[in-house]
């Protein structure tokens, strides 16, 4: 499916593509793997010093609300916090300390008026919560503020039930989409995937699009989703569900009708769960098809193995990048896809910025908007032609840049683990001034930008959260969960409740460490803590002592127009100052959930792995308190930077100068520990010396596993290649060199 475009790294027949006739097997990792890549001590494999025993039942933190028992049939026993009864005040004070009010729940828009019932058996259809018929003029019951954000939802559909094989889709036209950033250039040729495209034989404007969810660790089970957007039927009426068929090449073929979660504009979002039995030890290739349509394959671990994780961030092009020149988004996702064909990946992480969405502001509604003053966009209630035109951006934007390129292909062929950033929603989302943030239009973006990027990146609405995965305190949604025996991952949602003096609340971290000590398995050995923006990064406290001091100067200067951010006149690069872990507002926030981690890592001999993106440029960050040797310091935690894999670096000076300003910081925290960045970067890509060798200023992402001879954790960051010209021209796409860290066990 994803032949490798790098003539020295080809395998061969590492496993028939689907329709072949040949048998399917269990993927085996090849033997030849590169030793710099993926090294193999001598010696026995590690032990785990402890062996798994099931998670007990969450018990709140002293202070905290009750908790509601487990969602009634939820595989793996994971609990949920209480949701918010409407009109009532946010439990716990969850909002306080400036915190925003939770984004509204979108009202249920576009869904045609002949919409597919809930069929008894459990055969797929809307839920129960959904309403059954709702004209596409219908106006909401709720405005833009007016409702909670998890509202009461009533049991779901049995979503595994079988069903029959229903006819493909008529062919429709694929509509065209004015809309986003410079698309992906065309793909070669050996590229493609097998077959045409669904959206062009199917019936579909987007998909197929995989999620990881979690493991149910007690029976075994693999748990995720497959979504699809279906296009709307030019005669206004949908046929029966879709229905997915997938197999393990072992047993007999299982069917699972997709269920009708949410839509716009006559196009439904069907959501197909999937709960596949995971063999005892080794990798199972899952093959699967929607109408019997395309097919296509991923993998998922064994049992007894952990898993292979890709990381990236930064999946799209800011507004003033050439996108030819540094030759558009596909590169890197080429020698990615180049690299799962080789040693398949069981999951990829998004770690923010899945897709730009800053063009919003492009659009002609928008500019209306900003035509005003500064205190007239704050006070201006965003109009229904406006809230259309928001609405109809996103939408289009998702469909695009999902279901182009590479990354199209990815993500039909790598379960994901997403969480988003700024850039998912606008540049910047979350540190304007609080006048900015509660303002009309941007709160409604916020929300509109909430729903599609849960029914893209998370196949879920706010009415069914509690049901897929999520954890909350009441705002955002964050995930915990068990990249295989020795590891897992906390992907921490720091955008739902920023604001400039709060990444997230007191009750999220109570929240996630309460889980963090009853739900993490007592085998697992590594945490990964994915949050958007590097917690370990170079100072910038004079940038932004300066920024905050002539930003009204330059907010009155004509000339000054070009650096000055087009919502609220503020220096263009103040809200990512703002943003960082590192900034002043957010100093005392950052340190206290710093030495929790370390009472955490202490408490229960975990070692902790940040992995970030967000600076456009590749590092690694270290906290340590210098014991020795490091398997005894539960301190020692590196920062991962991965970024980006499509947007432009930083030039040379932003590098120089945030070398210049990296200094050792000292944290008196569970002991006294040192925070510096490690000099990763000796070389270049191309075999020069480099005296900056902290961050390197080229597009990268990375991938980790699990060392079982060690115990530690192997991570990688692949650098892009010294390019030539843009891409499929001489020169151009040569791939990627890696550079390796790795991250001792920690030691009882």
């Amino acid at each position: 499916m994803y032949p490798n475009p790098y003539q020295n790294n080809q395998q061969g027949g590492q496993y028939p593509p689907p329709g072949s006739g040949a048998p399917q097997q269990a993927y085996a990792p090849p033997t030849n793997a590169p030793p710099s890549m993926y090294p193999a001590p001598g010696g026995p494999p590690y032990q785990p010093q402890t062996a798994y025993q099931p998670p007990t039942a969450y018990q709140p933190l002293a202070g905290y609300p009750p908790q509601q028992q487990a969602t009634p049939g939820y595989p793996g026993g994971t609990m949920y916090p209480p949701l918010p009864q409407p009109g009532a005040p946010p439990a716990g004070g969850a909002y306080a300390g400036g915190a925003y009010p939770p984004p509204a729940q979108l009202p249920f828009s576009g869904m045609p008026a002949a919409v597919p019932t809930p069929n008894p058996s459990g055969g797929g259809g809307m839920p129960m919560s959904m309403p059954m018929s709702m004209p596409m003029s219908m106006p909401s019951p709720h405005q833009y503020g007016q409702q909670p954000a998890y509202p009461q939802h009533q049991p779901v559909q049995n979503q595994y039930s079988q069903g029959n094989m229903v006819p493909p889709f008529s062919p429709v036209q694929p509509n065209s989409s004015p809309y986003g950033q410079p698309a992906y250039p065309p793909q070669p040729s050996q590229h493609q995937p097998p077959t045409m495209n669904p959206s062009t034989t199917y019936g579909f404007l987007c998909g197929p699009l995989l999620r990881y969810q979690n493991m149910d660790l007690h029976q075994g089970n693999w748990l995720g989703s497959v979504l699809m957007v279906s296009k709307p039927d030019p005669h206004g009426q949908q046929g029966p569900p879709p229905v997915l068929t997938w197999s393990d090449g072992r047993s007999h073929p299982q069917q699972v009708t997709g269920l009708a979660i949410d839509g716009y504009n006559q196009s439904i979002f069907w959501r197909f769960a999937l709960v596949i039995p995971q063999d005892p030890q080794v990798t199972k290739k899952i093959t699967y098809s929607i109408n019997g349509g395309s097919s296509y394959w991923f993998f998922v671990a064994g049992r007894s193995e952990s898993f292979r994780w890709m990381f990236y961030s930064c999946n799209g092009f800011s507004s003033a990048t050439d996108s030819v020149a540094i030759g558009g988004a596909n590169p890197l996702w080429n020698d990615a896809l180049a690299k799962h064909t080789e040693h398949p990946y069981h999951v990829m992480v998004g770690g923010g910025d899945q897709l730009y969405c800053d063009s919003l502001l492009d659009e002609p509604e928008m500019k209306e908007w900003l035509s005003g003053t500064i205190s007239e966009r704050e006070k201006a209630t965003c109009k229904p032609h406006w809230v259309h035109a928001i609405e109809k951006y996103y939408f289009n934007r998702y469909c695009t840049w999902f279901s182009q390129g590479t990354f199209g292909q990815a993500l039909a062929a790598i379960p994901t683990v997403n969480m988003w950033d700024d850039h998912d929603t606008i540049d910047g989302y979350g540190s304007y001034p609080e006048a900015t943030m509660k303002s009309s239009v941007i709160t409604t973006i916020g929300a509109v930008s909430r729903k599609f990027y849960l029914l893209f990146q998370q196949h879920t609405t706010p009415a069914l959260v509690p049901h897929h995965g999520f954890f909350s305190a009441g705002v955002g949604e964050n995930i915990l969960a068990s990249f295989g025996p020795s590891t897992s991952i906390l992907a921490l949602d720091a955008r739902s409740e920023r604001t400039k003096n709060v990444v997230c609340s007191d009750q999220t971290y109570d929240l996630a460490f309460a889980k963090m000590y009853n739900e993490i398995p007592q085998g697992t050995r590594h945490l990964l803590v994915q949050i958007g923006v590097p917690i370990a990064y170079p100072r910038l406290v004079f940038a932004e002592n300066l920024m905050g001091s002539v930003g009204s100067v330059l907010g009155g200067l004509a000339s000054a127009k070009s650096v000055v951010n087009k919502i609220n006149g503020e220096p263009e690069l103040l809200d990512d100052l703002n943003d960082h872990w590192t900034a002043k507002a957010h100093k005392q926030e950052r340190n206290k959930f710093i030495v929790r981690l370390q009472n955490f890592a202490n408490d229960r001999k975990i070692r902790i792995t940040f992995i970030s993106g967000d600076v456009h440029c590749a590092g690694i960050g270290r906290f340590t308190a210098k014991i020795s040797p490091p398997e005894k310091d539960p301190q020692l935690m590196y920062q991962v930077i991965s970024s980006a894999i499509v947007n432009e670096p930083p030039p040379e000076g932003v590098i120089r100068l945030l070398h210049f300003q990296d200094k050792v910081h000292i944290l008196d925290g569970r002991v006294k520990t040192y925070e510096d960045m490690y000099p990763m970067f000796t070389t270049d890509v191309n075999g020069q010396s480099l005296q900056l060798d902290k961050l390197l200023p080229r597009r990268n992402y990375s991938h980790g596993y699990f060392n079982h001879h060690t115990g530690g954790l192997e991570v990688t960051i692949f650098a892009e290649n010294v390019r030539g010209g843009p891409e499929h021209t001489p020169g151009g796409d040569k791939g990627t060199k890696g550079y390796v860290i790795h991250v001792p066990r920690l030691e009882a």
